[in-house]
């Protein structure tokens, strides 16, 4: 594969088969939205030797390292945790970019969704709001979810299997 498939559920089969690599290496502005700041972290430092320097964007980051990094790279790749999508795509919006036609939103781990859903209700809910209006977004995993427990903001999308 090249690419992600975009607008689905994607179900990738295995865990570390490089999904996130792909997206971080694919064309275009990418936007990751991952469950946990030490999954971010992770990513960033694996990727700051690679093609595309990656910027990992939580609450210890500030605006001012986030605004440096869009104007200094002609690619963006941004790694962000759920709860900071808001603020990304604010900043971005500020920038002047057009972030729902200009990027593609990879939502990684999306059945942490579904199981943290509960208890982190209002993030995942916006996060689920701001989705929906990327033109290309795509949620991944290799935890594959049935069908009856797909969240119903999700439900709609078709589900891609690598096999």
């Amino acid at each position: 594969m090249t690419e992600i498939p975009t607008n689905c559920l994607f179900n990738k089969g295995k865990t570390g088969c490089g999904g996130t690599e792909l997206a971080i290496n694919q064309k275009g502005h990418t936007i990751i939205a991952v469950p946990f700041v030490n999954l971010a972290k992770n990513k960033e430092i694996i990727n700051e030797r690679r093609k595309h320097k990656v910027l990992a964007v939580h609450g210890e980051v500030g605006n001012d390292d986030i605004i440096d990094y869009a104007n200094s790279h002609e690619t963006i790749k941004i790694l962000v945790v759920y709860d900071s999508l808001p603020r990304l795509i604010n900043l971005l919006s500020e920038l002047g970019y057009n972030v729902y036609r200009e990027f593609f939103l990879l939502v990684d781990e999306y059945h942490i969704l579904f199981n943290h859903y509960s208890f982190r209700h209002k993030p995942i809910k916006k996060l689920l709001e701001l989705s929906g209006n990327f033109e290309r977004a795509t949620y991944m995993s290799a935890t594959p979810i049935e069908r009856d427990f797909i969240l119903d903001e999700l439900k709609h999308l078709p589900t891609v299997i690598v096999k």
